[in-house]
């Protein structure tokens, strides 16, 4: 049986261009103008059917010949053109296929992208405001701690007078009290001395210590109150100092959260530089497989225009010959 198409008609073209060009129609020069196609059995059979029926016959007018043998030629291209186009689209429609859906393939890792690139847009975006709230809060802060500063060394400029203040006060009770003292002694001796002479004057003075007395009371009282207002002051000095601390700490804090926000910016920074380096190396492949899929559209359409021109010689060469 016949392989690969051959059969009798094309065996028979093969024969004849090869005696045409002077040689001699063996079984391998006949399977060779085949393109190495087709049994020798089958060929051998074909030419010796084709030696039985041509020896007979009267040789066939060349014209006639030629014109049969440029049809079955024309025929046999035009069945090679279709089969090699048919494999041309097919491979193209499969390579066509396979670029459609590489396509669609980075496309969707495209968008993925895309997305990616929009939430780390927007992550730093919120870092940013994050980062701008905390310098807000961190010069709130400052401003506190000077101003609390500022409480703290007003509340030592006022313990620094009211220490003078107690101080003046004391030198004055130790005077006073060294004046009384020296008083009662000049007179308990001028009492020795004028005891009835001097009993109003006694008396006067008696008042008068009296009224002295009363003074120093009067001084003992507002030293008192100082006492009180130094042990207030002091206290408030002890709160002001923890508060001082507490907000030292809270700065300390924000200052490692900023810090801590600054890395993950910069790690952000990096994730979307290796982003964009994908998605460049994505758009080169997408070109690439363009630049091809164009090649191979010429090459296609060259094919089509060689066909085209086979086809149009073809028609040329028929009406010639008949």
């Amino acid at each position: 049986m016949a392989r690969g198409g051959v059969n009798k008609a094309v065996v028979k073209i093969a024969r004849n261009a090869l005696l045409a060009r002077g040689l001699h129609p063996s079984i391998d020069a006949v399977r060779v103008e085949l393109g190495n196609t087709g049994s020798k059995t089958t060929i051998q059979r074909y030419l010796k059917e084709l030696a039985e029926v041509e020896a007979p016959e009267p040789d066939m007018p060349l014209d006639e010949e030629l014109a049969h043998y440029i049809g079955s030629l024309v025929e046999h291209m035009k069945r090679a053109a279709q089969r090699a186009l048919a494999s041309d689209r097919a491979a193209f429609e499969h390579e066509q296929a396979v670029a459609l859906h590489q396509r669609e393939v980075e496309q969707a890792s495209w968008d993925q992208l895309r997305r990616a690139h929009d939430g780390l847009t927007r992550a730093r975006e919120e870092g940013l405001a994050y980062q701008e709230t905390l310098s807000v809060q961190l010069q709130a802060c400052e401003l506190e701690q000077r101003r609390l500063q500022e409480a703290h060394q007003q509340q030592e400029r006022l313990l620094k007078e009211r220490a003078l203040q107690i101080s003046s006060l004391e030198e004055k009770h130790r005077f006073t009290q060294e004046a009384l003292d020296h008083y009662r002694e000049q007179h308990v001796l001028q009492r020795e001395r004028e005891t009835q002479r001097h009993d109003q004057q006694i008396l006067q003075l008696q008042r008068e210590a009296r009224a002295a007395h009363d003074q120093v009371l009067s001084k003992q009282e507002e030293l008192s109150q100082i006492y009180r207002d130094l042990e207030r002051m002091s206290g408030e000095q002890l709160r002001f100092h923890q508060e001082a601390r507490r907000l030292e700490h809270d700065l300390q804090s924000m200052q490692e959260q900023l810090q801590a926000a600054q890395l993950e910016h910069r790690s952000d920074l990096r994730q979307m530089q290796g982003l964009a380096h994908q998605a460049t190396a994505l758009r080169q492949t997408v070109k690439l497989q363009r630049s091809k899929q164009r090649e191979t559209q010429r090459d296609l359409r060259a094919k089509d225009q060689h066909i085209t021109h086979l086809q149009t010689l073809v028609e040329r060469l028929t009406p010639s010959a008949t």
